[in-house]
């Protein structure tokens, strides 16, 4: 930004506005000035004395017709009106689904932890009955990543006599 000229450029000449007002009546006064002598417009004879009776017969006559607005919001509230009717249909179908769950969601940790969890004092041979043969295989009772060391300490923590274990004599 430039700094502030403190100069004026624009100068007046020497006497301008002591004769101003008397060189403006000179330029009035000619008669090719641009200011016509005659008034251009001209009231009809009596005319503000009819004015407020005209007036209160116009009033009289707008209030009687109808004002149409120039901008109809009909369109607009219908649009509305749609968008909150679609809204309504898709919460009610989202809130009506709901997900089924069956016992094949379940996670094998979750049953095992429902049975560590709740004693319900089953035997092995009620298991057994509940316990689908169709979906064993034979190898899946071979294919056990246990370790001879945990197996034992399972059985020394969890049995408390070792004739519950049903095991044959000469093992």
């Amino acid at each position: 930004m430039k700094p502030f000229d403190k100069k004026n450029p624009f100068k007046a000449p020497e006497g301008y506005f002591e004769e101003f007002d008397k060189n403006l009546f000179e330029k009035l006064s000619r008669e090719d000035s641009a200011i016509p002598k005659k008034e251009g417009f001209k009231l009809p004879d009596g005319y503000f004395d009819s004015l407020s009776d005209k007036l209160q017969q116009k009033l009289k006559e707008d209030q009687q017709n109808k004002v149409i607005p120039l901008k109809s919001y009909k369109k607009y509230y219908y649009a509305v009106a749609a968008m909150a009717a679609i809204l309504v249909v898709a919460l009610t179908l989202n809130l009506n689904k709901t997900n089924e769950i069956s016992f094949d969601d379940l996670a094998q940790s979750d049953i095992e932890n429902y049975f560590n969890q709740n004693e319900l004092d089953l035997t092995s041979y009620e298991l057994a009955e509940v316990m689908p043969i169709s979906e064993l295989e034979m190898t899946d009772m071979f294919d056990s990543s246990f370790s001879e060391e945990n197996v034992l300490d399972y059985i020394n923590e969890n049995t408390d006599y070792f004739d519950e274990l049903n095991l044959e004599d000469n093992e």
